[in-house]
């Protein structure tokens, strides 16, 4: 028989334990204190705040998150706790349904299982899918902050090898090759922005209507383009000679494509609950900026771009003309330091990233477009990035590198050092053309040359996955990076 409990603010209620099982019994937490399935708590509460208590489970609202009286009210359902996801409560359900508050309310939750990879999943929004709250684990209780309300549980979305808890926030980088060879390459990557923007919303990797990771709830996605200039030195097709773009974020939406604008903010953002205008403009954003053209500087410096993008102005590493990162100084804002980092390089050349300025001399006598092949020790080490994108985040793991280059297609997805081993991947000097490469892989509107040292670098990082960008359509490897990002966000540690 269902059990209703009235309360008024901060009025604690005793409940009798619960019947529900969890798996990882006795790892971490506690059941004394859950309350039996149908139980149910309520109280009227106002602008000055009240807590809930049913059981061990509380809901602390604070002052100033109601504008006006409302009765709150907890359940414990008989909701099972479906797969990709292992229940360490019950599902409780807290009502009226889609109330949103000014300021957040703490929902303290008992359950019984692994303390280390126990995390809150609050439902999304007008939807049924679960999305990973920051938790935190507090004398045996799950503890989060909830905007809105919906229906909640403590567990896991992780099986197997874990590296802690699940993470609902994930912040984007997208380094986009701008240079004259990327219309189409870039048009290919913005018609699965919308794709991209479902899969975050529902978690549903497949569109079966079935939630198969953990939904994100909140997601930020910016741009930098590959041109970093050239030291100084005046070289066709790098007009902005000292710093190009200089890793910094891009607000500048493509007016020749239908819809855009010519300015946005530095990054796009989409929360849970973001109605269906709200998710259009998000998906038009990211389009327009992401497709930043075809006049960037013909020397790609994909890997300079995107740490300088990412690194903090206080980090040791530095870049051309001393010069620091940008992430607390121009693009400070995006980066969340309690989020995913997903880093995705789009591009059909190799990298170019100069240590020596000098690389760029146009009095030199190689040529230009095989001076990056010929000078390797001009370049930077990649070690210099494998270490500089894990110090963007205090977890390594957090950390996911995605690349989409000319990688053979058939080389799509596979580990990165044997991507490295096959002979398609050795830069030569084209004997048909001695002013290129031999291209690593051929599209219907152009070529790729192989891109050794970003996949030397995925090679260096375990989030990372190796794409072509001479697959047609970049849906295969949009999902390899969407199941690399769900991974992550159940508590995996990536592989």
């Amino acid at each position: 028989m269902t059990r209703t409990i009235f309360v008024t603010a901060l009025l604690c209620v005793a409940c009798t334990p619960p019947t529900h099982s969890a798996t990882d019994a006795g790892a971490g937490g506690s059941d004394a204190g859950e309350p039996d399935v149908g139980s149910t708590a309520q109280a009227l509460i106002g602008p000055s705040g009240g807590m809930i208590e049913l059981g061990d489970a509380q809901l602390v609202i604070p002052a100033g998150a109601l504008d006006g009286e409302q009765r709150i009210r907890i359940t414990v359902t008989d909701r099972a706790v479906q797969d990709p996801f292992v229940g360490y409560s019950p599902v409780y359900r807290f009502e009226p349904q889609g109330l949103r508050f000014a300021a957040p309310a703490t929902v303290r939750v008992p359950f019984t299982g692994d303390a280390e990879t126990a995390t809150v999943f609050w439902t999304v929004d007008e939807t049924e899918a679960f999305a990973a709250l920051d938790t935190r684990v507090v004398d045996g209780l799950a503890v989060a902050e909830v905007a809105h309300f919906s229906s909640a549980f403590v567990g896991t979305a992780c099986t197997g090898d874990c590296c802690g808890r699940g993470n609902g926030n994930l912040d984007v980088l997208l380094s986009i090759d701008n240079s004259n060879s990327m219309t189409e390459e870039q048009a290919a990557l913005a018609a699965q922005i919308p794709h991209m923007a479902r899969v975050f919303a529902t978690g549903d990797l497949d569109g079966d209507g079935v939630q198969d990771v953990p939904a994100l709830h909140s997601v930020r996605i910016g741009t930098v383009s590959s041109d970093m200039g050239t030291g100084g030195f005046t070289i066709p097709t790098c007009a902005r000679s000292d710093f190009g773009d200089d890793g910094i974020l891009s607000d500048v939406g493509n007016t020749e494509l239908p819809g855009c604008a010519a300015s946005y903010p530095q990054y796009a953002e989409l929360s849970s609950g973001a109605s269906a205008s709200e998710l259009d403009d998000f998906v038009q954003q990211v389009a327009c900026t992401a497709q930043l053209g075809t006049g960037g500087c013909g020397f790609e410096q994909q890997l300079e771009g995107l740490v300088k993008a990412v690194t903090p102005s206080t980090a040791p590493i530095t870049f051309h003309a001393g010069t620091s990162g940008h992430a607390d100084g121009a693009n400070a804002g995006f980066l969340r330091p309690d989020a995913l980092l997903a880093t995705i390089v789009v591009t059909d050349e190799n990298d170019c990233s100069a240590a020596d300025p000098a690389m760029f001399d146009p009095s030199s006598p190689t040529d230009l477009n095989l001076r990056c092949m010929a000078s390797p020790g001009m370049l930077h080490p990649v070690r210099r990035y494998v270490d500089a994108l894990q110090a963007a985040r205090s977890r390594p793991d957090d950390v996911i590198f995605a690349l989409i280059a000319g990688v053979p297609v058939d080389l799509a997805g596979a580990d990165p050092a044997s991507i490295l081993a096959d002979p398609r991947m050795t830069e030569t000097v084209d004997p048909a053309m001695p002013t290129r490469l031999v291209p690593s892989c051929v599209t219907d509107t152009g070529l790729a040359f192989p891109p050794t040292r970003m996949v030397e670098v995925a090679d260096e990082l375990p989030g990372s996955t190796v794409q072509s960008i001479c697959q047609g359509d970049f849906t295969p490897a949009v999902d390899a990076i969407l199941r690399r990002v769900g991974r992550r966000a159940s508590g995996a540690c990536t592989p």
